[in-house]
């Protein structure tokens, strides 16, 4: 059969599609129906068979939930995890993002062989599609989600213009996610939480100087009454002894609404002085805490993250300013600790012990792209 040739984008059907997306922000859905209208939007302007949206943990870029509309049947999802998370193939996420591209199709990335692509061979063309379409939904530099589309075996590859018409669309729907993360993580909230950093100073003695406004908010996220009605919370007592000795402290912790709250505490002067300050641990923090769990250090964990994100050890060594000798020992010692020996094998332990079960009980993401937890 000969595949059928989508008429190209028009640009009056790609403004009609930006206008239905500016609507979305302003309507403010939750990200699980934004992609749903997403997926409406879309074929107006780039004829697809299956739209899926897919929300990714900026830490790490493994996928922490989404929509689905036409996509790879169940029966072939446990065989594309596998590639997706164990296996090296083309047009992988960490790959588009190296790339630093927005956009990119199946055949695009084979140069029209797409037989050497083990997403192709063994889930695609078994299941009866064609040609597949990735799309990195991100602001600035975080990726926030993806948007998949796929064809049937029967139609033609996405074609150059269509995959141009997606990456103008990107940064808008990427916007709309971001948004969708914030105002429902807010709303599930007790209470309002401070949007900047809260700050505690203390006298060289221990005893507490001031605390700035946010200060008094963040205490309160993590205490059971009010600010200032009982003792300091533990963990602030625990960095705060430990920097006035060692020069400074960091950790991290649940607040009662279930954020994931970092607290870091600097010695000031050769008096004793101290400042500790609290705020949202970044994504970067929170797999710090899944990797806390295998005793991994803190360059450890740093290499665990780079590797999630597709870097050799040459590009690790750049980043992080050690030689490759280092990052292949460092990255030794986190294999041995996670019992696992291979980068895909570690990706499979991250996904599928601590990604997976949280998208199969339905917990729904917060402001910084990682599962929210139930209010306490």
């Amino acid at each position: 059969m000969t595949p059928s040739n989508p008429a190209p984008p028009s640009g009056s059907a790609l403004r009609r599609a930006q206008a239905r997306i500016a609507r979305l922000c302003r309507e403010s859905p939750d990200p699980m129906t934004l992609f749903a209208r997403v997926a409406d939007i879309v074929p107006a302007v780039v004829g697809a068979d299956g739209v899926c949206g897919l929300t990714l943990d900026p830490a790490t870029l493994l996928h922490t939930g989404g929509f689905h509309h036409g996509g790879v049947p169940h029966t072939h999802l446990p065989r594309l995890l596998q590639i997706e998370y164990g296996e090296e193939d083309v047009n992988q996420f960490p790959g588009l993002v190296k790339a630093g591209g927005t956009a990119a199709g199946l055949w695009q990335a084979t140069r029209h062989r797409p037989h050497s692509s083990s997403r192709y061979r063994d889930v695609y063309r078994p299941a009866g599609m064609g040609d597949e379409m990735r799309v990195l939904l991100r602001t600035g530099h975080t990726v926030w989600g993806a948007l998949v589309l796929h064809r049937g075996g029967d139609r033609a590859p996405f074609a150059d213009d269509e995959i141009a018409a997606l990456t103008t669309l990107a940064p808008s729907i990427a916007q709309a996610l971001r948004g969708a993360y914030l105002r429902h993580d807010a709303a599930a909230a007790d209470c309002e939480l401070p949007t900047v950093p809260g700050l505690l100073m203390f006298h060289p003695g221990g005893e507490l100087d001031r605390v700035t406004a946010a200060g008094h908010l963040w205490l309160e996220q993590l205490v059971a009454g009010p600010a200032g009605s009982g003792p300091l919370p533990q963990p602030v007592l625990h960095a705060l002894s430990r920097a006035r000795t060692a020069g400074d402290a960091s950790l991290r912790m649940r607040s009662r609404s279930g954020l994931w709250v970092s607290v870091t505490a600097t010695r000031m002067d050769a008096e004793g002085g101290v400042a500790v300050m609290i705020q949202p641990s970044s994504p970067e923090h929170v797999i710090g805490i899944l990797m806390d769990a295998y005793g991994l250090t803190l360059r450890e964990q740093q290499v665990a993250q780079l590797v999630t994100y597709g870097m050799s050890d040459t590009d690790i060594s750049r980043r992080l300013g050690i030689s490759p000798h280092t990052v292949r020992d460092h990255l030794k010692k986190v294999f041995d600790k996670t019992g696992t020996n291979s980068r895909g094998r570690l990706l499979q332990l991250l996904y599928f012990s601590h990604y997976q079960p949280d998208i199969d009980s339905g917990r729904t993401m917060g402001r910084h792209g990682w599962f929210r937890t139930a209010q306490v």
